[in-house]
Order: structure tokens, then sequence, then C-alpha cells
């Protein structure tokens, strides 16, 4: 069965705007109270200025819809690996996400075919050229997520 992964409330998470921990791994961004329930102002409402936020993330959730793609769950150990790492299957492209509070360093793209693929972080639209599969290394610099999309060179 495929379902969506609805992880942290947003409002409720590190900075209040942690869509990528939820995106990264297949799921979408929920709000924790219905909007139309509530009593009173709260400080977890969507204001004017948080909407915009929501806007990029929903608009990258609908764009990506990795919910509909493969969890590639045996590439990398949460608990060994650093980053912290997972990887989606979508399309015949290849979804990563990579999450640390500041990183700066070598990550290593797991699960590629033998074949030449285009990377690029689709949350800010940075080309980071070509690599070789099935692992390519890439040195990256990131503060609290990275989320890459791996596309087979010609496609």
């Amino acid at each position: 069965m495929n379902a969506p992964y609805l992880g942290d409330y947003v409002e409720l998470s590190d900075g209040k705007n942690d869509f990528a921990s939820t995106l990264g791994v297949g799921g979408g961004g929920g709000e924790h109270v219905p909007l139309a329930r509530r009593t009173k102002p709260n400080r977890n409402d969507l204001t004017a200025a948080k909407e915009s936020d929501w806007k990029k993330w929903v608009a990258l959730y609908e764009d990506k819809r990795l919910s509909q793609g493969d969890y590639l769950g045996s590439l990398y150990d949460i608990g060994f690996d650093r980053p912290e790492a997972h990887a989606i299957r979508k399309g015949g492209r290849l979804y990563y996400a990579f999450y640390a509070q500041d990183f700066q360093g070598p990550i290593e793209l797991r699960g590629l075919d033998k074949h030449a693929y285009r990377i690029r972080d689709y949350e800010n639209e940075k080309d980071y050229g070509s690599v070789q599969g099935p692992t390519a290394p890439l040195t990256v610099s990131f503060q609290k997520h990275l989320l890459l999309e791996a596309i087979p060179d010609g496609k």
C-alpha cells in the first residue's frame, strides 16, 4: 500500500517551518489544529507571513509527489551514516534528503544505476553537475537539510 507520510506538524517543529524533514522522506506537511476549529488566535496559526513558506513547500510536494515513489530504506543507516540520509526512487529519478544541523564535506549518493546523472538541489534550484552511478561522492555544504534530485543524463 502506498500512502503519503504525515510527519511533524511543521508549526510545532524546530523553527516552526520544518517542511523538509517530511518532504524528503516522501510525506506532506500538516496543520496541528484545523484553523476553522480555533476559538481564539494561537501562536501556531497560519499567518500571512507563514503563508509564503506553506505555498513553497506545498508546490514542491505537488511537483515531486515523492509519496508515490519507492522509499529505499536499505541504502542508508540512520544510526551510523552521517549526515542522516534518505532516498526515494520515482520515475527513473532518485531523490535524496540529507539532514544535519551544519554539514560540510562529502556525501555519498547510493542506489544509482550505472550511468551518468545530473544532480540538482530541487528546493533552491542549484545545479551540482554530473555524477556517475552506482555510487557517487559529492562534496556539499548545508545547514539543516539538503534535498537533491538525480536525473539520468539525457532525460
